[in-house]
């Protein structure tokens, strides 16, 4: 019988690495106070909030997993840049959650139903740039720049969601673009810095990267068709919920390509006091199109195509790591 595939076991060749990362991100609200003695205890309260949410963690493993691949990978510096991946990814969760009026992230209450949308974009700037601190600590040049793309990226990919709400369905393209700047570029940023940092040669810092583009991207058309998929209870949201904010995600662009436009034209132009009624009929026409599978498809060609970054690299448990979260990310669900 084979063994499920489990973030433990994915995790395991750089569990300790990994788990002092965690403990470096707690630790960041316990030092705040020093330099901020005005309200140091609301502000310690505050990160001390937002830093403590659990998350699976992918993105610094990326990182930690990727620079052992060529046998250097072992030290300070991938532990900084795998801290200052997920302080990221932490600081655009609190940005997105602001933006979006979301009340609750993974089952706790967001910074700004807590404390306002003021102080939530500030908290989420002051992890931001104590993500930044930690990418200066690796000395990288290289590293610090991809890193303020990054940021840009991830920008850029909300302000052009916030763009082209309740807009004509947008081209692949356009989708491929927007998925990539909130997504994937991330997680290229996570999987280069490991492969820089652990001494890998410029094709293999490309192929590393590769990977991480094509995990980046399969991850969020994965999250893009449960939404379809996966019952209300399970997400925690209304399915459908993506489109009934007016952003039209793969399945939907598919669907309006092959024959089911109209209802979901008929949402998009119509009355907002309308859109309860026309949501479920604009969804249930885009589970019927067919376009859930050829999602699916596409997602599994990107897992397909990470596999095959990866053929040249040498054998080694972080590589097996590697491969085994293709798999993972394949089969994630809520």
């Amino acid at each position: 019988m084979v063994e499920a595939i489990t973030q433990e076991s994915i995790y395991a060749p750089v569990a300790d690495d990994l788990e002092a990362v965690i403990t470096e991100i707690a630790s960041i609200a316990d030092r705040a106070p020093e330099s901020t003695p005005c309200h140091a205890d609301d502000l310690d309260a505050q990160l001390g909030h937002v830093l403590a949410t659990p998350g699976k963690r992918v993105r610094p493993a990326l990182t930690l997993l990727a620079s052992r691949l060529f046998g250097v990978g072992n030290g300070e510096m991938p532990i900084k840049m795998a801290t200052a991946v997920e302080l990221l990814h932490i600081a655009t969760l609190v940005h997105d959650d602001t933006v979006d009026h979301a009340d609750t992230r993974r089952g706790h209450q967001t910074a700004s139903k807590l404390w306002g949308r003021n102080v939530a974009v500030l908290i989420g700037d002051f992890v931001f740039a104590t993500s930044a601190m930690y990418v200066c600590d690796t000395n990288n040049v290289r590293l610090v720049r991809r890193f303020a793309e990054t940021i840009t990226e991830l920008a850029r990919g909300e302000l052009n969601e916030i763009y082209t709400a309740w807009k004509p369905t947008p081209s692949l393209e356009d989708y491929k673009r927007r998925i990539y700047d909130k997504t994937a570029s991330l997680f290229c940023t996570a999987a280069e810095s490991g492969a820089v940092l652990g001494g890998g040669d410029d094709e293999s810092v490309k192929n590393v990267r590769d990977y991480g583009y094509n995990i980046g991207m399969a991850y969020q058309v994965y999250d893009d068709l449960l939404d379809y998929r996966a019952t209300s209870e399970e997400l925690g949201k209304p399915a459908g919920h993506d489109l009934g904010e007016g952003i039209l995600t793969l399945p939907a662009i598919i669907a309006a390509d092959i024959g089911a436009s109209e209802p979901i034209l008929a949402l998009l132009n119509g009355p907002e006091e309308a859109r309860a009624d026309l949501l479920p009929i604009a969804v249930e026409a885009i589970k019927q199109s067919g376009a859930l599978e050829q999602t699916h498809k596409v997602a599994n060609d990107y897992i397909d195509s990470a596999l095959t970054s990866l053929d040249s690299i040498p054998a080694c448990d972080s590589l097996d790591s590697l491969r085994d979260l293709a798999e993972y990310v394949q089969s994630r669900n809520y």
